[in-house]
């Protein structure tokens, strides 16, 4: 069953949660850029498989927080269609809140 796990990281810039998470699990994000995503994100993995997206919670459109329930992380990490959520949970720490955590077939 694959999970869909939402971080939130409470650290003042989304270079310090990047650097921490590569850190952690051992690979590096890519750089990307899209209005959609809020600008500036990184990307590990692919669409079809386990992808974590790391961002800014801010609504490029009216700058808001993205995730609404949780705007006072400022930095959030999606990682999507993972097998290993206990495993990654446990590789981030203490640092990264688990904010949300859904399992679909």
């Amino acid at each position: 069953m694959a999970a869909y796990d939402l971080y939130g990281f409470k650290g003042a810039s989304i270079f310090e949660a990047k650097s921490k998470i590569e850190e952690r699990l051992k690979f590096s994000f890519e750089k990307r850029d899209s209005s959609y995503q809020g600008g500036l994100y990184y990307r590990f993995g692919e669409n079809e498989s386990e992808c974590l997206t790391l961002k800014r919670n801010i609504d490029p459109f009216d700058g808001e927080s993205v995730e609404q329930m949780f705007s006072d992380y400022p930095v959030l990490l999606y990682v999507d269609m993972t097998l290993r959520s206990e495993e990654i949970r446990s590789l981030l720490g203490t640092e990264f809140n688990l904010l949300r955590h859904e399992l679909f077939d």
